[in-house]
């Protein structure tokens, strides 16, 4: 009876070998390949233990572990930096050789023992404090090779630690020849994502080289960063860089640059969305402030020895601030798309490809969702979207810029060449008033000499030539508009003529002054001083009224008289020099004028945008 109690328990122990275990058992099938072990590990509860205790776990009773309660991870937490965990393989598959593949991105070093036959094998120490070629297997992550002979049933004890940040293993056992293969596709996917993003970098440099924009520096170093965080986070960094004296600064690479990432994303943002002339201001300063912050962030975690509580705090903080810097970019975004401007759309396609994923990784690992991190490979393509998205749009940015600088350059020609005629017609006018007027009354005087005319008269002239002097020295005068206002000065002006023996006079300011720009100021005096000029020598009026009229968005200066109009002004007609210097001067200032004339008299309307000011 004995014999046959042992016979069926011994069928029963082959059928379920879990009975001998007290555990579920993961078993390896022919049809698999891939195989995540996650959800089939149990935790060591005691987490006072250290990476020398596997006698204490391996003789530990079941009931001091807990089976992890996650799919994507086997989650320890940020504040259980170390810990031991086991779990039971039995092959049933004709496959023999099987990797341990932990991926390294939440862990910073393995020790991995394994009981065979009753009997505890040691595997070697693996971690970040390795370069890749000094780690048991070639690889990025930390790599083990099982061998598993048909049947063969192990237990396997995994005892992995974080220094900062959240503690956590993605555990997946694959057959060797499909690991081989899928390090082959990752590393060539991964190269080419690399080089795709160094290669937007250089596009951004070259643009800024053509136009010293600094959208397109910014662009720039925002790629560089995509690059950096990716060779971090995928551990490549890792590989090559071993310093045991900085290994704390080592431990930290992914945080390191995931804070001069979203740093770049502020001050990009910023920059490509001109956040600095929107009526937000706040919004401006809140991007440039957290961006160099976390900017400094990133510059003291990677050059200054801050104590090992910093920067664990500060690489908590860091699942957070994702929430914050989407917020940003996504409302700077939304109140930028009334602009209509194609560039803002290319960001938002990109930027919601960025957000989505990055939402969907920080929520698993904050364990908000659980079955994303075992298949987190995928994600590494998610900045090439966005990348590539912005390329578009710094390439349309670029072709708009240049078009904005061609108009540019021809808004300068038309406007040094408006120069130069108002100069030659200047010229004109004073070589015209110099023979009219001066040369006129000295041939006079001289005539007066020979005709010995009486000293009175010629007296009399001699002070008309002077007044006449003064008049055109006067008006070529240098005045300081940012020492004198404009209305003021204009009052002045029109005072110098309230004795006038034939015309009379006014002027009037209405509204709160608006200070303008000194040339627009000096081309509005110019202006209020021909009209003033031609009204005295060709209107024929007995009244003038000059009126400044300060309005919301706008000055209006009106010149008005009741002589007989243009049309029978002779040389003071609308094509006269002085009216040539008039448009020109209005144009300049992108200034609107305006004439209405008649029998009954002229009136001349100049309103200048403050915009323009």
């Amino acid at each position: 009876m004995r014999t046959v109690y042992l016979k069926l328990l011994l069928f029963v122990a082959c059928i379920n070998p879990s009975i001998f275990y007290g555990q579920p058992i993961v078993t390896l099938k022919n049809n698999e390949d891939n195989v995540v072990l996650n959800s089939s590990v149990w935790l060591y509860t005691n987490q006072h233990t250290g990476i020398h205790d596997i006698e204490k776990v391996r003789n530990a009773s079941q009931e001091q572990f807990i089976q992890n309660q996650y799919k994507q991870d086997v989650h320890y937490g940020f504040h259980w930096p170390a810990g031991w965990c086991k779990f039971t393989l039995t092959n049933s598959s004709d496959n023999i050789n099987w990797v341990l593949k932990v991926q390294q991105n939440r862990v910073d070093s393995v020790q991995l023992y394994v009981m065979r036959h009753n009997s505890l094998e040691k595997y070697p120490l693996t971690g970040h404090f390795l370069k890749m070629s000094q780690r048991p297997f070639y690889s990025l992550h930390f790599v083990y090779n099982l061998f598993l002979q048909k049947n063969d049933t192990i237990t396997c004890y995994l005892y992995t630690q974080r220094q900062f940040g959240r503690h956590a293993n993605i555990l997946n056992l694959q057959t060797k020849r499909y690991f081989q293969n899928y390090e082959y596709l990752f590393s060539m996917a991964f190269c080419f994502i690399e080089g795709m993003i160094v290669l937007a970098a250089l596009v951004g440099l070259v643009l800024y080289f053509f136009i010293a924009h600094k959208v397109y520096l910014y662009y720039s170093i925002y790629c560089l960063s995509f690059f950096t965080l990716l060779l971090a986070n995928s551990g490549l960094m890792h590989a090559f860089i071993s310093d045991k004296q900085h290994q704390p600064m080592i431990n930290t690479f992914t945080t390191i640059f995931y804070y001069w990432l979203v740093g770049w994303s502020c001050l990009f943002t910023v920059v490509l969305l001109n956040l600095k002339s929107h009526r937000f201001r706040w919004l401006y300063y809140t991007g440039i402030c957290s961006g160099w912050l976390f900017c400094l962030i990133a510059i003291a975690l990677l050059f200054l020895p801050l104590p090992d509580a910093i920067r664990w705090w500060l690489g908590y903080f860091s699942y957070y601030i994702i929430f914050f810097v989407n917020a940003f970019i996504l409302f700077s975004i939304c109140i930028r798309i009334a602009s209509k401007d194609l560039v803002v759309y290319l960001y938002l396609s990109g930027f919601l490809s960025t957000l989505i994923i990055a939402s969907i990784l920080m929520l698993a690992d904050l364990q908000w969702i659980d079955g994303v991190n075992q298949n987190t490979d995928i994600y590494f393509f998610t900045p090439l979207i966005e990348i590539l998205c912005m390329v578009l749009g710094m390439g349309f940015h670029f072709s708009k810029a240049i078009k904005e600088k061609l108009r540019v350059q021809v808004d300068l020609n038309k406007v040094q060449q408006q120069i130069i005629t108002i100069q030659e017609d200047e010229r004109e006018r004073i070589a015209r008033d110099l023979h009219d007027e001066v040369g006129n009354s000295l041939a006079a005087v001289k005539n007066m000499l020979v005709l010995k005319k009486d000293y009175p008269v010629i007296e009399k002239e001699i002070e008309t030539i002077l007044h006449d002097i003064r008049n055109i020295s006067h008006n070529l005068m240098h005045i300081n508009f940012n020492e004198y206002e404009l209305p003021d000065i204009l009052r002045h002006t029109v005072n110098k003529f309230i004795e006038h023996p034939a015309i009379s006079f006014d002027f009037v300011q209405t509204g709160s002054m608006v200070k303008l720009n000194p040339v627009t100021e000096l081309f509005i005096y110019r202006i209020v001083n021909e009209l003033i000029t031609n009204i005295i020598k060709h209107a024929g009026a007995k009244a003038a009224f000059i009126q400044v009229i300060y309005q919301d968005k706008s000055l209006v200066v009106m010149v008005e008289d009741n002589g007989s109009g243009m049309a029978k002004a002779g040389n003071g007609s609308e094509q006269g020099i002085g009216l040539k210097n008039i448009r020109h001067r209005a144009a300049y200032i992108g200034a609107r004028l305006n004439f209405e004339s008649d029998s009954n008299g002229t009136l001349v309307i100049l309103e200048i945008p403050y915009d323009n000011k």
